[in-house]
């Protein structure tokens, strides 16, 4: 497929935080996004979730990669996510986002319009919209505190086995919404550190689940912590 005036394809498997591993096409993005109250609402959402480091980039974190990234359905079917290594920019810029088009799973591929690559999460998101036409929105997450006491906070998983940004993962969430009905959701990726996926209707959704989330994390480890006593 022609892109409008360049186009690339790269193809990686390196086991870096925040290598992209699949195949895409990129176009520049026109016309330039504007703000709107969806794309305002998702950016405030990004802005709490980076103060509360549940995204950003730290040079004794992930080899110093930054981390997390966000997305949201287009009434056009099409879905904006955060472009790869934007994270650890305090606040979202509309260079950020980078439009999908289009998401082949069998070839493992993305048809991408942007001024920087896709996330190296997004064939795991365009999944979570192929398989889930409730959710509009998708907020994946590091979090140390909330990843290791998933199995308390009765968070579902997937796979230890199962590594970021592959057709496994891909496959492998898949299977988990399936089994997993419950709306909004958030579940964590056992074979990938720190890592928290959200999906839900909205940013508000999918950001209040992560709070909620982080808060009884914090209040476990207290209670643990005063028993320890």
């Amino acid at each position: 497929m022609a892109c409008l005036r360049f186009c690339r394809v790269v193809y990686k498997l390196s086991e870096q935080e925040g290598t992209i591993r699949f195949a895409y096409s990129l176009a520049p993005l026109e016309p330039v996004l504007q703000i709107n109250p969806q794309l305002a609402e998702l950016s405030a959402w990004r802005e709490i979730l980076y103060r509360l480091d549940l995204l950003g980039q730290h040079t004794d974190r992930y080899g110093g990669y930054a981390y997390g990234n966000l997305s949201i359905m287009e009434e056009s079917g099409s879905f904006l996510i955060t472009a790869s290594q934007t994270s650890g920019a305090p606040e979202l810029l509309m260079e950020h986002l980078v439009r999908i088009s289009e998401v082949n799973f069998e070839r493992f591929w993305a048809e991408a319009a942007g001024s920087e690559p896709p996330s190296s999460e997004t064939l795991t998101h365009g999944m979570i919209y192929a398989a889930e036409r409730r959710a509009n929105c998708v907020f994946h997450v590091h979090n140390p505190e909330i990843w290791q006491q998933h199995e308390a906070l009765n968070l579902p998983a997937t796979a230890a086995d199962v590594a970021y940004g592959t057709p496994a993962m891909a496959r492998a969430v898949h299977e988990l919404l399936q089994t997993h009905q419950s709306r909004p959701l958030v579940f964590a990726t056992a074979g990938h550190e720190d890592g928290i996926f959200a999906l839900g209707h909205s940013p508000w959704e999918c950001g209040s689940q992560l709070v909620a989330c982080l808060a009884k994390a914090r209040a476990l480890r207290q209670v643990a912590a005063s028993g320890a006593a």
